[in-house]
């Protein structure tokens, strides 16, 4: 499996496994930069931990839980862009799911296809969408049809509610815990192991920000140093922790600037404290 949680521009989703493999096991997991729960949601279906605490300052694990309790079942809404910057602030759904490669600031539609999509997406609610992809291929195929299209002609933000439909059969509420707070807030249990998806850019000197809020790298590196519990991070660069994994992958990050796509290389990296264990996830 290499879909999991809900889209998220730098979503560690395809290499999930990878990383908690080589992640020890403890009575509790936190995801302190949770961002869209891939990593969340990865170990919630693991056999390696209790409990699982989900973070993120910018509340998306509230959006996996809402998706795990089934609130999106019949959500069926059109977001017209005065919608979307109207409720992007107060509403994780609107932010993330109808946001341009999910990067919860730029309507996902253009100007000029915006009215096309919204009579695809009228359509296919019209006529039976049921959430599922064969049944979206074969209504668009009508659609274009209709209107007589040609070429390609996708409904991206149904795919990704798609993906916020299939996390209803995750049924782990029990184990899980969500919070919106500063990394440094976080009260971390007894018997735990720490994973952060800090922000981090693919050249050295480059100022790392988190959807519009400043990181300080130095200051996370002082933090997890101080740690008197396993701290495990992603990254490209860092000469103060032992790296314990790298892989390279296809980055698949959306920017309206950059053409085509690229390879990276993933680093997991660890502040030393207790003893590094690979074990299998399930």
């Amino acid at each position: 499996m290499d879909k999991y949680g809900f889209p998220y521009q730098g979503s560690k989703s395809k290499i999930a496994f990878d990383l908690l493999y080589n992640i020890p096991p403890a009575d509790n997991f936190y995801d302190l930069f949770a961002g869209g729960c891939a990593i969340t949601h990865a170990a919630l279906l693991s056999n390696k931990w209790k409990n699982i605490i989900a973070n993120d300052l910018q509340d998306t694990p509230s959006l996996f839980l809402k998706a795990i309790r089934g609130e999106f079942k019949n959500e069926k809404r059109w977001i017209s862009r005065e919608d979307f910057f109207r409720l992007k602030d107060t509403e994780p759904y609107v932010r993330w799911i109808w946001s341009f490669g999910n990067n919860g600031a730029d309507y996902m539609f253009g100007k000029e296809i915006e009215q096309i999509k919204k009579e695809a997406h009228e359509y296919l609610f019209q006529n039976g969408y049921d959430y599922t992809p064969q049944t979206r291929v074969r209504l668009v195929k009508q659609f274009k049809e209709k209107a007589k299209m040609e070429g390609r002609f996708e409904l991206e933000r149904l795919q990704q509610l798609e993906r916020l439909e299939q996390l209803q059969q995750l049924q782990q509420l029990e184990r899980l815990e969500v919070f919106s707070k500063d990394y440094r807030e976080v009260k971390i249990k007894p018997n735990s192991v720490v994973y952060c998806d800090i922000p981090y850019s693919q050249k050295e000197n480059q100022k790392e920000e988190y959807y519009g809020v400043s990181f300080n790298k130095q200051e996370f590196y002082k933090w997890a140093k101080t740690r008197n519990f396993p701290v495990y991070f992603s990254s490209s660069f860092c000469d103060e922790f032992e790296c314990v994994w790298q892989k390279e992958k296809q980055c698949n990050m959306n920017n309206k600037n950059s053409i085509g796509k690229k390879q990276i290389v993933e680093k997991l990296f660890w502040n030393g404290v207790g003893e590094h264990i690979k074990q299998t996830l399930f």
